[in-house]
C-alpha cells in the first residue's frame, strides 16, 4: 500500500513551526515587546484555534494519513509545547493581584 501524503497536513506542521517561531521570538525578547502579556495571549489563542484544526483534520482523514505524517504533526505539536514553559516563565503575577488573591 502506497503512503499517502498530503499538502493539508504539511501545511499543518508549517503552521505549527510559524507558531514556535513566534514564542521563541516573544521568550528571547520579552522586554522589547510593549504589552507582552497582550502578545502571549494572541499567541495562545492563535495555539487553540490552530489544535482544534489539527483534531479536525485528523478526524476527517482517519486512516487515510500515513504514519510517517502523523509522526510530523505529533512532533511538531510536542515541540511547540516544550516552548510554552519558556514563556510562562516570563509571566509575572503582579504584587498587587497577588495580594488580592490571599
Amino acid at each position: 500500500m502506497k503512503e499517502y501524503f498530503d499538502e493539508e497536513g504539511l501545511l499543518k506542521v508549517i503552521k505549527i513551526f510559524e507558531l514556535s517561531e513566534e514564542i521563541t521570538k516573544l521568550t528571547w525578547n520579552w522586554n522589547n515587546y510593549s504589552d507582552p502579556v497582550k502578545e502571549t495571549h494572541e499567541l495562545m489563542d492563535k495555539g487553540q484555534k490552530l489544535f482544534l484544526e489539527i483534531s479536525e483534520y485528523e478526524q476527517r482523514m482517519g486512516s487515510k494519513l500515513s504514519v510517517y505524517q502523523k509522526n510530523k504533526i505529533h512532533n511538531a505539536i510536542e515541540n511547540l509545547g516544550k516552548l510554552i514553559p519558556y514563556m510562562k516563565n516570563k509571566i509575572k503575577p503582579s504584587e498587587s493581584l497577588e495580594n488580592r488573591v490571599e
